[in-house]
């Protein structure tokens, strides 16, 4: 009897991943991460290469211990399936199986959703690779050269248009559209977050909200201004003394979630407070000290 029901129980979890039935995608599509749009592969050869059943986009025997060092700027890359439309007779292009992707530039790597994650419900229907799951690897060199190949256009794109810093000791909003201070606070390099340093939290006085925005592309949100979406947000807590002060990365059930994973994914950081860094505290220190001085200023008597 025992035999039997462990038998049952084989059967019912390998037949999982024949939900969708094998063979190769009829499109992998890549987005979020900061993209404009999506970016559709739908070449007959690359589709016929890298099915997810076959897993040759990755090293399965080389799971990394910890985070891609490239994963805040990491895309997901869906593989589609053309199933029939639930409204009618026609087929559509829809996903039964996601992954993530980045690149430092050098090499890449692959990121399988893990339990827990949004997408693993979905994943599971298609291929369960048990333990491997939840884990990133190195991205063989074949997968790398079709994603750069796909992405080459991504970072003149990705640099945001106007950083927002509002709360604290600002008595408005304060907006940031200096193209060297966007480029180098990108929310993709993370330079508010001490990297070196493990999640935590301590003394701290103000706090400020910090969200990024892009002229006029990405998903709507309630956080738009004029003709600008907003694609990421976090909280600062300015440090006492000397203390560059801690950041928040919205975790699923914070505010900014939302907006965040589609632009940057902060994985297993994501619902946390990290210590911040002395260039970022000194970043803040300059909006709030500049808008004092504009208003002692513009308050002066004039001759």
């Amino acid at each position: 009897m025992t035999r039997f029901l462990t038998l049952v129980a084989l059967s019912a979890l390998v037949s999982v991943p024949f939900a969708y039935g094998k063979g190769s995608p009829d499109a992998i599509v890549v987005f979020d991460g900061g993209l404009n749009s999506p970016i559709q592969i739908t070449d007959a050869s690359s589709l016929r290469a890298f099915d997810p059943w076959n897993a040759r986009f990755m090293d399965l025997k080389q799971a990394l211990p910890g985070n891609a060092p490239c994963f805040r700027r990491s895309v997901q890359v869906g593989f589609y399936r053309k199933l029939k439309a639930k409204s009618s007779d026609a087929t559509e292009l829809q996903p039964f199986y996601i992954t993530r992707y980045c690149s430092t530039g050098s090499e890449g790597f692959v990121y399988l959703p893990g339990p827990g994650e949004p997408t693993y419900p979905q994943n599971a229907e298609a291929i369960v690779r048990g333990d491997a799951d939840g884990k990133w690897y190195p991205a063989t060199a074949a997968w790398n050269q079709l994603l750069s190949d796909a992405l080459a256009a991504r970072d003149a794109q990705a640099n945001p248009d106007m950083i927002m810093v509002s709360g604290g000791e600002l008595q408005h909003p304060v907006q940031i559209t200096d193209p060297e201070l966007l480029e180098a606070l990108s929310p993709w390099t993370g330079k508010f977050v001490d990297w070196e340093q493990p999640a935590a939290s301590g003394p701290c006085n103000w706090e400020y909200e910090i969200t990024y925005f892009k002229d006029g592309v990405g998903l709507k949100t309630r956080y738009d201004t004029d003709r600008f979406r907003m694609i990421y947000g976090l909280r600062y807590c300015f440090g006492n003394g000397d203390h560059p002060g801690y950041v928040h990365l919205a975790g699923r059930t914070d505010k900014f979630w939302a907006e965040n994973v589609h632009s940057v994914w902060d994985g297993d950081q994501a619902g946390e407070w990290h210590p911040s860094t002395l260039e970022w505290k000194a970043f803040i220190r300059r909006e709030v000290d500049l808008q004092r001085q504009q208003a002692a200023s513009s308050s002066s008597p004039q001759p």
